[in-house]
């Protein structure tokens, strides 16, 4: 039981934390005026771009995606590969309204990059047993 209490804090809790901890340091909050920043309380310090702005994405998407894995208790049912793939087509299709303004926020590629990479990390480390079933059955089929 401890273990799966390790792997939620390290693939759910430390994600959302340091991407919090990024957006909100970095970035600032916007409390009351919209112009007006709380925080940014390291934006003295220089950090790439993709970090501040792209990096949190990613991290709060790789958590929402493990969330999903929990919720159904890591049973790969239908209703969880349904989960799955509505979050997964909903990130990018979100990021996509932007671009033609049918949703607030700004329409950034790297984005749609971070939501790949978030979702290949929560396939290489969840999917791992199903990888080495196809890799076998791609071996049978060859010989």
């Amino acid at each position: 039981m401890l273990r799966n209490y390790n792997k939620i804090f390290l693939h759910i809790f430390v994600p959302i934390f340091c991407g919090t901890t990024i957006y909100v340091f970095w970035r600032g909050l916007h409390l009351i005026d919209p112009e007006e920043k709380v925080f940014p309380l390291f934006s003295v310090i220089n950090i790439p771009d993709w970090i501040k702005y792209n990096l949190p994405d990613g991290l709060w998407f790789y958590a929402l995606l493990t969330v999903l894995l929990y919720i159904w208790e890591n049973n790969f049912s239908e209703c969880f590969v349904i989960w799955l793939f509505l979050a997964i087509i909903l990130s990018y299709i979100s990021e996509v309204l932007q671009e033609y303004h049918f949703l607030s926020g700004t329409f950034d590629f790297k984005d749609l990059l971070a939501y790949t990479i978030a979702s290949s990390i929560f396939y290489f480390f969840n999917f791992q047993k199903l990888n080495q079933q196809l890799l076998l059955t791609f071996k049978i089929i060859i010989k």
